[in-house]
């Protein structure tokens, strides 16, 4: 009976979110975004390139290629920055809290064209800190970074789909004039 019950509950909280509308990251919007790319070149040696390679691949749309010849986009990664700067001191005047900055510049290149502007992305962090504990707070500090580079690799992505300016210049960098806002019918250039 116990086990029917739990049985029940749990199917009744499944379809309670699912009717809500709850999806895990990245599996319920992958076929509605739209990028100006179907194969994308990701030109970087940092190491946030590999977490938007990763986060790409849950998008069927996309294709991630490894030479810039069968790609239609480049993007660039040309800066990451982390900075650890001190947020407070306690009453000995030792640290007491951080605040890790970590910062990721980045450009999409249509057909040899830079379309639009740089992108920025910026992630911040608090960490407490305490000299009992040095180990423990290394290992909080490497979990933040990490987890500020998978959160700037899913606003990569978010601003490479949904940024209306960066679709209409890189419609102009492929030499295709931008649907009419009237009429939705491509426009062609003179």
């Amino acid at each position: 009976m116990t086990r029917l019950f739990t049985l029940l509950s749990a199917l009744a909280f499944a379809v309670v979110l699912a009717a809500c509308g709850f999806h895990l990251r990245g599996l319920g919007d992958s076929t509605q975004r739209t990028f100006p790319f179907t194969r994308l070149y990701i030109d970087s040696t940092l190491p946030v390139a590999q977490q938007v390679t990763t986060a790409l691949k849950s998008y069927p749309n996309v294709t991630v290629v490894d030479s810039v010849k069968g790609a239609d986009g480049v993007l660039r990664i040309i800066d990451e920055k982390r900075d650890k700067d001190l947020s407070a001191i306690d009453r000995s005047g030792k640290a007491n809290e951080y605040r890790l900055n970590y910062r990721v510049t980045a450009q999409l290149w249509i057909n040899g064209m830079q379309a639009g502007r740089d992108i920025v992305l910026n992630q911040s962090r608090t960490m407490t800190y305490n000299d009992a504990a040095v180990l423990g707070k290394d290992q909080e500090e490497a979990l933040l970074w990490s987890d500020m580079a998978r959160n700037v690799a899913q606003l990569m992505i978010y601003r490479l789909s949904n940024n209306q300016m960066l679709r209409d210049a890189a419609s102009a960098a492929a030499g295709v004039a931008p649907p009419d806002a009237k009429t939705n019918n491509a426009v062609s250039q003179p």
